[in-house]
């Protein structure tokens, strides 16, 4: 079984039918109704040629009590159904993760994510914040209902305060 990890910048529809078209409400989130942004990269993890793993990036600056701060976002992290628990998120997260650190240099990765997932993404570093985030709606600004965490890619320490998107989030 040969494992490769590519990067995109647009997905195919046959590759979105296979890694998003695989079950209802797969990432928890379509009773909230937000609108979200799109991806700007795309890591997928092919096994055999197929792909079964996806991990989306946005370059984007947010403000953090008034303080810039440079974040990959990270989205749509998923593995089509039948092949979930195998580590393919966690591999394709890795790749994705020093990519962003590495290639695009950014400060931290945030994301958004539910309760149930919190732990997976605890263990591989990814911090919660405490403090509200707020981001951009068709209606106006909203603050985040779902948990955010943030991965440190330096030294730096995230600042203290009300994260403010200043976009739909992702």
């Amino acid at each position: 079984m040969s494992e490769n990890i590519r990067l995109v910048k647009n997905l195919t529809d046959a590759e979105r039918k296979r890694l998003f078209g695989w079950g209802e409400n797969i990432f928890g989130v379509d009773d909230a109704k937000f609108s979200w942004r799109p991806k700007e990269l795309h890591f997928i993890l092919d096994v055999d040629g197929d792909p079964v793993s996806h991990v989306g990036l946005i370059d984007h600056t947010v403000s953090v009590g008034g303080q810039a701060v440079r974040v990959a976002g990270v989205g749509a992290v998923v593995t089509a159904g039948e092949m979930h628990g195998r580590g393919y998120a966690q591999k394709t997260l890795r790749h994705a993760e020093k990519y962003m650190c590495e290639e695009l240099e950014v400060e931290f990765g945030l994301l958004f994510c539910l309760d149930h997932l919190v732990s997976f993404y605890a263990r591989q570093n990814w911090q919660l914040l405490r403090e509200p985030v707020e981001f951009d709606q068709p209606a106006g600004k909203m603050v985040s209902t779902f948990n955010v965490m943030v991965l440190p890619c330096g030294e730096r320490v995230w600042p203290t305060g009300q994260t403010d998107l200043q976009s739909l989030p992702w």
